[in-house]
């Protein structure tokens, strides 16, 4: 299984000490676990923003990014611009594109990017903001 990591999480995900992290690291490191990525203008300029550029090498070198084409992303995102409730029409495309059902985030202002993650018109996914939902969804399936 794959997650995507929204921007607004990244301060929680890059921290060691986070509880409610440290799950998604133990999947990601032990239990085959990956993060879907794409080279998009928008997610580069959010995981460089973010910080994440070391981070993103690291898990690139790894094998831990599951890489989607940006071309489709991107496509899928102009299809998507005015017809959902955020702004994230790249997180969107990219849990379609990358048949991606967890995102990690949390809901401080991003309840419109919850309401279309969840859509079952759209994505159908689940958003994990917390440890207690590491059981029941972070699985050691493979990324599809």
């Amino acid at each position: 299984m794959c997650i995507i990591v929204d921007a607004n999480t990244f301060h929680k995900f890059k921290d060691p000490n986070n509880e409610d992290m440290e799950p998604v690291w133990t999947w990601l490191e032990k239990r085959g676990g990956k993060i879907a990525y794409s080279d998009t203008e928008k997610l580069e300029e959010e995981w460089n923003r973010g910080g994440m550029q070391n981070l993103r090498n690291r898990l690139r070198r790894t094998g831990k990014l599951k890489i989607v084409s940006p071309q489709d992303v991107e496509e899928k995102a102009n299809e998507l611009s005015g017809e959902i409730e955020s702004n994230d029409e790249h997180i969107i495309a990219l849990a379609i594109i990358a048949g991606v059902k967890i995102l990690v985030s949390y809901r401080e202002g991003d309840s419109d990017l919850f309401t279309d993650f969840k859509n079952r018109e759209l994505v159908g996914g689940r958003v994990y903001t917390r440890k207690a939902h590491a059981q029941r969804m972070l699985r050691k399936d493979t990324c599809p």
